[in-house]
C-alpha cells in the first residue's frame, strides 16, 4: 500500500524544528492526521503547538489564509508560522484543546452533536462575497469554476493537475473498474442540477477525526486544505458517508426546521455529494493500491445507487 505522505521521523522533526524555533523544543508527538501530511505535536516553554509538514508550498499558502480571513468567526486553530526548512514546506498552528471526537467514546460523541450543529451553521453563515468562483480555494482566496456543477464535472476530467495527474490510466494499471465509476459518475451528474446557485464556504473534508472536542463542545475545526466555495451540504453528506449512525443530516435538517428554515432538494443534494465523494474515494484508494477500503467504499456506492433508482 502507497503512502503520499512527506517521509519524515519525529528525530527528523526535531531537526527541522530546531532550525525554525529559536527555543528549546520537547514533547515531540506524532499525530495521525490525514493522507498528505505528516504532523506533530511538541511544546515550547509552556506552550503547546502543531507542526504540519506538507508536500506542496500552495496548499500551506491556502490554509493560512482560511486561517487568517475566518479564524475570528470560526474555531480555527491560529497558524504562527509558515514556510520551507530545507524545501519543506510547513504550517505551526497554536495546539487547540480537546481530543479528536473520533476517540471518543459513542455517549462522547453523541453528547457534542447539538454543538456540531450550530458550529456547521456557523461556517455556511460565513460571508464569501469577497471572492469568486466555486470550488477549490486557491492560495490567493479566490476559486476557478463558473458553477458549483461545473467544478463537481470537472474533478473527475481526464486532464487534471497534480496529485490526480493521469488518474485514468488507473483503469488500466489498477482495480479501479470504468464501468462502476462510470455509472456512478452519472448519477451523480444527474442529481446535481438540485444544487443551489448561492456559494458558502466549505470545509471540504469534513469527518470527526477533523474535530475536537471537549465538555460537550466543539474545541475546533481543523485541516482546510480542501476546503471550497460551494453547497454547504456537500459537507453534511461527507459526515454521514463516514458516520452515518449518528444521523447528522437529519439532525441538521429538524435543527433548521425549528428555526423556521427549509433546506431546498435536501435528499437529492444529500445523495449528490454522497456519489461524488465516494466516487473520489474509489480512484484514491485505487492510486493507494488499497484494495480494503476500495472494496468498502465500493460497497457503500452500490447501496447509495440504489437510492437514485
Amino acid at each position: 500500500m502507497k503512502s503520499f505522505k512527506p517521509e519524515m521521523t519525529i528525530e527528523r522533526a526535531k531537526e527541522y524544528l530546531q532550525t525554525i524555533e529559536s527555543e528549546a523544543i520537547t514533547d515531540i508527538a506524532p499525530i495521525e492526521m490525514g493522507e498528505l501530511s505528516r504532523v506533530f505535536s511538541y511544546r515550547v516553554s509552556t506552550k503547546l503547538f502543531v507542526i504540519h509538514f506538507k508536500s506542496d508550498k500552495d496548499t500551506v499558502d491556502k490554509v493560512k489564509l482560511i486561517t487568517d480571513r475566518f479564524s475570528s468567526e470560526l474555531p480555527i486553530p491560529r497558524i504562527v508560522k509558515a514556510g520551507t526548512c530545507d524545501g519543506l514546506p510547513y504550517m505551526i498552528s497554536e495546539k487547540a484543546a480537546g481530543v479528536p471526537v473520533i476517540a471518543q467514546p459513542k455517549e462522547e460523541i453523541v453528547r457534542v452533536i447539538p454543538d456540531l450543529i450550530q458550529r456547521f451553521a456557523a461556517i455556511n453563515q460565513v460571508r464569501v462575497d469577497h471572492s469568486s468562483g466555486y470550488g477549490w480555494i486557491t492560495p490567493f482566496g479566490e476559486a476557478s469554476a463558473a458553477s458549483w456543477t461545473d467544478w463537481l464535472a470537472s474533478t473527475f476530467k481526464e486532464d487534471q493537475e497534480g496529485f490526480y495527474e493521469g488518474w485514468t490510466a488507473l483503469f488500466e494499471s489498477s482495480f479501479l473498474e470504468k464501468d462502476m465509476f462510470d455509472q456512478t459518475y452519472a448519477a451523480m451528474i444527474d442529481l446535481a442540477q438540485y444544487a443551489p446557485k448561492e456559494r458558502y464556504l466549505v470545509h471540504g473534508d469534513f469527518h470527526l477525526g477533523n474535530m475536537l472536542s471537549g465538555d460537550g463542545r466543539i474545541t475546533a475545526i481543523v485541516d482546510w486544505e480542501m476546503a471550497m466555495y460551494g453547497d454547504f451540504m456537500f459537507d453534511a453528506a461527507v459526515l454521514h458517508l463516514w458516520v452515518p449512525q449518528i444521523r447528522f443530516p437529519q439532525r441538521l435538517r429538524e435543527f433548521w426546521e425549528r428555526e423556521g428554515k427549509e433546506i431546498a432538494h435536501f435528499e437529492k443534494r444529500l445523495l449528490c455529494y454522497q456519489l461524488f465523494k465516494g466516487l473520489d474515494g474509489l480512484r484514491f484508494y485505487a492510486k493507494k493500491d488499497d484494495k480494503p477500503s476500495y472494496d468498502f467504499m465500493k460497497s457503500h456506492l452500490i447501496s447509495l445507487l440504489k437510492q437514485v433508482e
